[in-house]
C-alpha cells in the first residue's frame, strides 16, 4: 500500500496526466558517468539533449506491455539523470534551506529528487497512442540561455506545450534547469510548497512526504 503523503505535497494544484508528469522534472539529477557519454555527441546542441529524452519517452511508451514498470525506470534513469542541472534546480526549490543542509543531506536530497522523476516518467508514460514529440521553435535568452519550445502531439487531443529553459554547465554542457508545461513551471510552486513544509515540520518530514510519492507512483503503476 502506497504510504498516504501528509498536508503540503498532496494538495498544491497539478496538470493530469502526462502533462503533470512534466512538473516533477525539477527533481531529476546529476549524470553518471555512463548517462554523460550517452549525451557526449550532444554537448554542443541543446536540443539533442530534449530530443533524446523526448525519443527515450516514445520508446518506453511503445514497449511499456513488455518492459512494465520496472523495465520503465531503468530504460529512463540514464537519460533522465543525463539531462537536468540538479543542483541549481534543487538551489532554488528550497532556496535559503539548502544553505542549513549539511553535505550529507544534500546528497540525500538530490538522490531522492532522481528517484521521484524517473518514477513520475515510468508512471506516467506506460501507453502509447501515435503521440510524438516536435520542437516548434527555440528562443535566445538573457545570461546565455535558451528557451527550446516543443509540443507533445497526439492524434484525439489539444497538444501539450511544454518549453524546456536551458543553460550550460560549468563543463560547457547544455542542461535543463526548467520545464514548463502548457504554461505552469513547477519551479515557484515547489519552493512555496516545500518551504511551508520544512518551516511546519522540518526538512525530514519533507524527505518522508516525498518517498511516499515514489511509493504511491509505483503502486499506481503496477494497477
Amino acid at each position: 500500500m502506497a504510504t498516504a503523503l501528509k498536508p503540503g505535497l498532496a494538495s498544491r494544484p497539478t496538470l493530469p496526466g502526462r502533462a503533470g508528469a512534466f512538473l516533477l522534472l525539477i527533481g531529476l539529477g546529476l549524470a553518471a558517468g555512463g548517462a554523460r557519454a550517452e549525451t557526449a555527441a550532444g554537448e554542443g546542441d541543446p536540443g539533442k539533449i530534449v530530443s533524446t529524452l523526448h525519443d527515450k519517452l516514445v520508446e518506453v511508451m511503445k514497449n511499456s506491455p513488455e518492459l512494465g514498470y520496472e523495465g520503465r525506470y531503468r530504460v529512463l534513469e540514464p537519460v533522465v539523470l543525463a539531462s537536468f542541472d540538479t543542483p541549481l534546480i534543487v538551489k532554488v526549490i528550497l532556496s535559503r534551506y539548502w544553505t542549513e543542509l549539511d553535505e550529507q543531506q544534500k546528497g540525500a536530497f538530490i538522490a531522492i529528487f532522481n528517484r521521484l522523476s524517473t518514477a513520475t516518467y515510468a508512471s506516467r508514460f506506460k501507453d502509447y497512442d501515435d503521440e510524438q514529440f516536435v520542437e516548434v521553435a527555440r528562443e535566445e535568452l538573457k545570461n546565455g540561455r535558451l528557451m527550446i519550445r516543443t509540443e507533445l502531439q497526439r492524434p484525439t487531443e489539444t497538444p501539450v506545450k511544454l518549453d524546456y529553459l536551458m543553460q550550460r554547465a560549468a563543463d560547457g554542457r547544455w542542461l535543463i534547469i526548467s520545464v514548463i508545461a502548457n504554461g505552469v513551471s513547477d519551479l515557484s510552486l515547489k519552493r512555496a510548497e516545500y518551504a511551508v513544509v520544512i518551516k511546519e515540520r522540518g526538512f525530514d518530514s519533507l524527505v518522508q512526504d516525498i518517498e511516499g510519492k515514489i511509493k504511491q507512483l509505483e503502486a499506481e503503476a503496477q494497477n
